[in-house]
């Protein structure tokens, strides 16, 4: 126990250590620098550099000799990084509590009417059932009495799709009629009835907080990676990854160099000194011919918003009413019935009023974040089609001219930064934007590829993994799955697995 406290106290103190010496250097240095600042041994060095690199978001590079760099973020700020966390978290636990309670209180509030419901029934029917002692055998005269149970039992059927009714028809084929009940509820539970896609509670659910979110996978953004660099036989660039994520050129660096610790991948380095991230072991496969398709670059994945209730307008609007009439109802109560005791306007009036109230608040105010989510979505899909053109200009190894006025305003300082673009203005006084550091890194991978697949050697190997995988434990692969999934562009594929699964709910 004690050496183990003590190998953890020497780890803390070696990263100390180097934090002082890059911090000096802004970030930058190599594993001789970092050594000859802190008096390290270099492999003790370079092996806590390699560890460093899933804590801190950074990336590697190489200077022109092709000696390997590691460039840290200025600020050190931990991969995964979320500020306000602790914030949002409070507030989405504080709203899931409120929907848990409202939920319940709704179906207290259907039971509770349920409830009053039958009361009035049963009162309706003692009085039918006397009258109809009173009449004479008259063809299904005597079916009255039974009135208020077989309403009951049909509203708890549409409440809930109890199938109460379910049951042996009464024809039983000696001629048309014969031995068919007849009368007031003659046939009433005969009439085959299709069942609804959701009982009616769960559609009030979907009125007042829309349809449950879809489950994301924790892993869906590592799987994604995983399969795309195997229908890229192991080779990748951070232009390519950045093409599938739309994240800049810079953080899909950081992605790959976070990923090269957890798929135990290498780093090359081309001729022209492009980084090339190799995962080997993710290409190996017991199947003969398995491949995986290629993940659609992100311009061709559009985001939408999910609809706001996803039911029909029919229900929507019934629903409506009956909240309405309860509102109605219970400030007719309060303001314009005199001389009820307090305990009756509490119960009678207060309580459903106030109930009906949130009911209807509850989704005017989600309409208003629900039509910002829809304007973001918009904004987000202008922005996917304008990463197009970036893009595409890049084809072939060559950074060909994009003129500003198809890249929208609004667009054009991020995608000159995040892509390291150039401006230019042509012999006509018109000014165009190349990407030439784009053109190269996807022409790097393709070379990359070829030369993998001809079993040629392809440039040199300037990172490897093998040892940092052996130094996580268990906890610490857990948490670095988790920071992981935010470098390799989590929120895009949060918001293509929530908009998938309310495609796949039936509309009601």
């Amino acid at each position: 126990m004690t050496e183990t406290s003590n190998d953890i106290q020497l780890n803390h103190k070696v990263e100390e250590r180097i934090l002082g010496s890059l911090k000096k250097r802004d970030g930058v240095a190599t594993a001789g620098d970092v050594a000859a600042d802190t008096g390290l041994g270099y492999d003790q060095t370079e092996m806590a550099l390699r560890h460093m690199l899933t804590l801190y978001k950074s990336h590697l590079d190489v200077d022109d000799e092709g000696n390997l760099r590691y460039r840290f973020d200025p600020k050190f700020q931990r991969r995964g990084a979320q500020p306000g966390k602790a914030w949002r978290s409070f507030k989405q636990g504080l709203w899931k509590a409120f929907v848990a309670f409202f939920k319940v209180w709704t179906m207290v509030m259907l039971v509770g009417y349920t409830v009053l419901f039958v009361l009035l029934l049963v009162a309706v029917g003692i009085a039918g059932f006397a009258a109809s002692m009173q009449s004479d055998d008259r063809d299904g005269g005597g079916q009255i009495g039974i009135l208020p149970f077989l309403l009951v039992a049909r509203f708890l059927e549409f409440m809930f799709w109890w199938n109460i009714f379910s049951g042996p028809r009464y024809d039983r084929g000696y001629g048309r009629g014969y031995g068919r009940r007849r009368g007031l509820f003659g046939g009433m539970g005969e009439r085959e009835r299709k069942k609804p896609s959701k009982p009616f509670y769960q559609k009030i659910f979907h009125y007042l907080f829309g349809p449950e979110e879809a489950k994301t996978d924790p892993l869906g953004p590592e799987r994604a990676f995983a399969q795309f660099v195997r229908s890229r036989n192991g080779r990748i660039t951070a232009a390519e990854w950045a093409s599938r994520t739309g994240q800049t050129l810079q953080e899909a660096e950081n992605a790959l160099t976070a990923s090269i610790v957890r798929f135990n991948g290498d780093v090359d380095v081309s001729d022209d000194g492009v980084l090339v991230y190799r995962f080997d072991e993710l290409v190996v496969t017991a199947e003969e011919g398995d491949s995986y398709e290629d993940l659609p670059p992100i311009w061709q994945r559009k985001v939408s918003v999910p609809d706001f209730t996803s039911n029909k307008g029919s229900s929507n609007t019934w629903i409506s009413v009956l909240n309405g009439f309860n509102l109605a109802m219970s400030a007719f109560i309060l303001f314009a019935v005199i001389g009820l005791p307090l305990g009756a306007q509490i119960a009678l009036g207060w309580v459903p009023f106030v109930f009906s109230t949130l009911f209807f608040a509850i989704p005017l105010l989600r309409k208003f974040s629900h039509n910002k989510r829809k304007q973001q979505a918009a904004v987000e899909n202008e922005r996917r089609d304008a990463l197009s053109i970036v893009f595409q200009s890049a084809r072939d190894g060559e950074a060909r001219q994009v003129p500003d006025s198809s890249v929208p305003e609004k667009f054009q300082d991020g995608f000159l930064v995040g892509y390291d673009g150039d401006i230019e203005v042509t012999d006509d006084g018109i000014t165009v934007f190349r990407f030439p550091r784009v053109a190269e890194e996807l022409e790097a991978g393709e070379d990359a590829r070829e030369s993998a697949a001809n079993e040629v050697v392809f440039g040199k190997t300037v990172f490897s993994s093998d040892e940092e995988e052996k130094s996580l434990d268990d906890a610490e692969m857990e948490e670095f799955d988790r920071r992981l999934s935010r470098e390799l562009g989590g929120e895009v594929f949060e918001m293509e697995f929530e908009q998938a699964a309310p495609a796949e709910v039936s509309r009601s």
